[in-house]
Parts: structure tokens; sequence; C-alpha cells
């Protein structure tokens, strides 16, 4: 039989669609915790707007030189910065989430035999295995506990996640802190996060045409407290310019969806949950966890897989959340 490789055009496209993020400001009250008011007081909430900040900075470099310790930068320190007012106490994250179905076939594909063998593959695990209930669970978890918040979450007060979706009487509403960043285990089987998974994997499952969730998350920091929209990215400045949409700080939809994919605690003496990615790369740390076919690259289980190998469960649930992340996947171009 002749091996299924992977085509020279393979793409598909992303099932978790998050907005971008606005941040505003606030005051901490009972209505946060009374879920059943949360949307009658949207007029006590204010866009955090950036400022300018302009400071004097020293060399701080490696390897300066000892005569350039002591002077001030030469680079302009003129960067951005969010705050809450000094008046105000909480911080408050908003974004949605739409979910797509019809996970498996590719969006490009130039290889007949690939498509119809992964789409297979895929349509049979979701049979077999309650649709991707695993997967649902690993991203409503990531929903309740805050980690799209990021730094925004740490040393936090208090931190309550309201999700809301058609059919909700009230919002789900979750303490964050009872949900553990690094162990799926920790109240995994709350009633709530069985419900936002439900609602997830039947997203997926093509049971319902349209689920979007709307989140908003509430983040007690204190008064005047530093808060921290997403960086863009300056390259050859040395400035810090913030992220902001409609003068409102705000969080990339990227960042959001990194934060809620990282569900991948699979790969080799796993320590903790890394977004799932082809190589399982974590540019904070300078690492790929997934380098080859021995640590289990995408690629490699991908074409092992629709070439009838045996996967494990695990392995199976990595690609399948790599096929949901969305992305470009080909192979090498045939020869001429």
């Amino acid at each position: 039989m002749t091996k299924i490789k992977l085509p020279s055009l393979l793409s598909f496209d992303r099932k978790l669609e998050p907005s971008d993020a606005l941040m505003y400001a606030g005051n901490w009250n009972e209505s946060i915790q009374n879920i059943s008011n949360t949307q009658s007081n949207e007029k006590d909430w204010q866009p955090i707007t950036i400022s300018k900040r302009q400071n004097r900075s020293t060399i701080s470099s490696y390897k300066t030189t000892e005569e350039d310790m002591t002077k001030p930068n030469p680079v302009s320190s003129d960067s951005e910065d969010a705050n809450l007012p000094h008046n105000k106490d909480t911080l408050k994250v908003s974004f949605t989430l739409r979910v797509v179905g019809n996970i498996g076939t590719p969006y490009a594909c130039n290889e007949p035999k690939f498509s119809e063998s992964i789409t297979q593959k895929i349509k049979k695990f979701s049979d077999e295995n309650n649709g991707f209930s695993t997967l649902a669970c690993r991203y409503a978890y990531n929903i309740a506990n805050g980690r799209f918040l990021w730094r925004n979450r740490v040393c936090a007060e208090r931190v309550i996640v309201n999700v809301n979706f058609p059919g909700l009487d009230y919002p789900l509403s979750f303490n964050a802190y009872e949900y553990s960043l690094n162990d799926f285990e920790k109240n995994f089987d709350c009633k709530k996060i069985q419900e936002l998974a439900t609602k997830i994997n039947e997203g997926f499952s093509d049971k319902i045409s349209f689920l979007l969730l709307q989140i908003d998350a509430y983040v007690k920091l204190g008064n005047g407290q530093h808060v921290f929209p997403s960086q863009e990215m300056n390259m050859g400045e040395k400035k810090k310019v913030l992220f902001q949409l409609e003068n409102t700080a705000a969080i990339h939809n990227v960042k959001i969806g990194n934060a809620i994919r990282t569900i991948d605690n699979w790969y080799l003496d796993a320590q903790f949950p890394i977004a799932a990615e082809p190589f399982g790369a974590v540019t904070q740390r300078g690492e790929a966890y997934r380098k080859n076919k021995a640590e289990g690259d995408l690629y490699s289980l991908m074409q092992d897989w629709v070439n009838n190998a045996n996967l494990t469960e695990n392995q199976k649930n990595y690609v399948i959340a790599n096929l949901i992340r969305g992305g470009v996947f080909s192979g090498e171009k045939a020869s001429t």
C-alpha cells in the first residue's frame, strides 16, 4: 500500500475565533457577584485609556562600559502605559468567542487521499469519544480560570469570570482561583465547567448552527493599579507601544486564543501545559517541546494517523487541537 504523504498544499481554518478584548475600569461591588445584575451596570465601567510616559532611564544592557553606566540612556524612553484611575479598583476585560464546527475537513488540500483519510479519522474519533469532549473541557477550563488575563491575573485580590450564551437565564460565573493554571483535574468535574464544555462541544460537533460566547472577567487589583494590555510589535524602536481599540486599552485576539488553547500537557516529561502548536514552541522560554518525530511533532503524528498507525488518545487529541488552532501545515513540494 502506497504511503500517504503530507500534501504540498494543506491548511485548516481556525475553529475557536476570539475577538479582541476591551479593558474597562470600575469598582468591585456586589453586582459583580450577583450575576443577575452584571448586565445592568454597564454605565459603571469606563474605558481604560493609554497614557504616555517620558522617563529618564539608565543604560543597563549587557557589557555596558563603566563610563556609560551612569549616563542617561540616549534612546528615548517615550513609551505607553495603562492604569486604573485612582478612584477605581477593578479591571473588566470583555470579549466574545465564536465556536466553529466541521473539524477535520481541510480548508485547502491538493491531495484527495490525504483529505479523505484525515476527515474519516477525525469523524471516527468524534463518533467514539462523544465528539471532542476532552478538548472542549480543557478550553472551558481555561476560560473559567482566567488564563486569558495573562499578567492581569497575577496577585489580584479577586477574579470572577462570567460566561453567557443563548439559553442561559444568568451567565455561568466562575471564581477563577478555584481552577488551576497547571492542573486540569482541580474542580474539573464542576457542574458549570461541564455545562460550558458541553456547549463548546456542541459547537464543534455541528449540533448547533452558531455559538457565540460572551466572556467578561472582573479583576480586583486596587485603586490606580497598573494593567497590562497587549504590546504591539515595534521593530527597530525602543519605546513601548500598547494596543488599543476605539481609544480603549485592549488585548489582541491572538493572545486570547493562545491562552485558551494552552491545553497540551501530553508532550514528553510535561511539567505544565503549553499552547497547542505544531512543534510545541514556547517563545517566552526559548524552547520547543515537540521538535521532532521522537517528541511527537504535529507533522509526524498527522502523517502516521492518516497511514493507520496506532496513536494514543492523547496524541489524537493533540493533533485535533492543532487543527482547531488552524494554520498552513503543508509538506514538501513534489519534485519535478
